[in-house]
């Protein structure tokens, strides 16, 4: 189902017609409307269990000269390459002491290391000073730090740029145009639905009701998750009755 198909089910299911329009355009008006739901329902999901989706390879192309890359929807980075070179992680101080230490010798050239930008305190403290050189020599505002799923290099893209590829966790494409869709609204919309309704009572306080709505969620995640099972077990022999 696309986004405008969900936003009528939403409505229907939930009683909540004050959030979607006659027309079943969304009613942004109030509270953002019913599509705040959705999307945070859709999250919520990613966030409850993993599917064969939430693990992606996600190129990304990127210019001379580049320090940073940003993957907004990534939740969990697991291997960063540049072109074909796997790229070294390391924590945001060592980064940070190595291109200090190296300031007025970067050059541009395939990284050899990256790191994550912090998003909780750092194991090593770092002096106020330090992260004042390191934004200098790399041109960058603080602000870099308080945006999610970061990767900074070690140093710049070369000349004729470089494709970037990170292997992460990622959320489910969000629902914005009315004939968007993602996994959740192809695949299992009415539980989607659920989600968002879920998603809108939260702010209710109405703990019986939540906990029946997660009771139930909960119940066809562990089906699919029981299907999932069950289509590794299978891979699993057919490969081993090939040898």
């Amino acid at each position: 189902m696309n986004l405008i198909t969900i936003r009528k089910l939403f409505r229907d299911m939930s009683g909540r017609y004050d959030l979607v329009n006659d027309d079943l355009s969304n009613n942004d008006e109030l509270n953002g409307g019913a599509d705040v739901f959705i999307n945070e329902g859709s999250r919520w999901l990613d966030r409850r269990t993993i599917i064969e989706r939430s693990w992606i390879t996600h190129p990304q192309w990127v210019t001379q000269g580049t320090w940073v890359v940003q993957f907004p929807t990534a939740r969990s980075v697991q291997q960063v390459r540049v072109d074909d070179v796997q790229v070294a992680r390391v924590s945001l101080a060592e980064l940070m002491t190595t291109i200090n230490q190296r300031r007025g010798e970067l050059s541009e050239g395939i990284p050899v290391s990256y790191a994550l930008v912090a998003t909780k305190p750092l194991a090593t403290p770092v002096n106020v000073s330090d992260y004042q050189e390191f934004f200098s020599t790399l041109e960058l505002t603080p602000d870099t730090l308080e945006e999610a799923n970061t990767v900074i290099f070690s140093s710049m893209v070369p000349t004729v740029g470089a494709m970037v590829t990170v292997v992460a966790k990622f959320y489910q494409r969000a629902l914005v145009q009315d004939d968007d869709v993602n996994h959740w609204s192809r695949t299992h919309p009415v539980l989607l639905v659920n989600s968002a309704v879920r998603q809108s009572h939260i702010a209710s306080g109405n703990k019986a009701l939540l906990d029946i709505i997660n009771q139930e969620i909960d119940k066809d995640l562990a089906a699919m998750s029981a299907d999932r099972v069950e289509d590794d077990t299978w891979g699993a022999v057919q490969m081993r009755s090939n040898y």
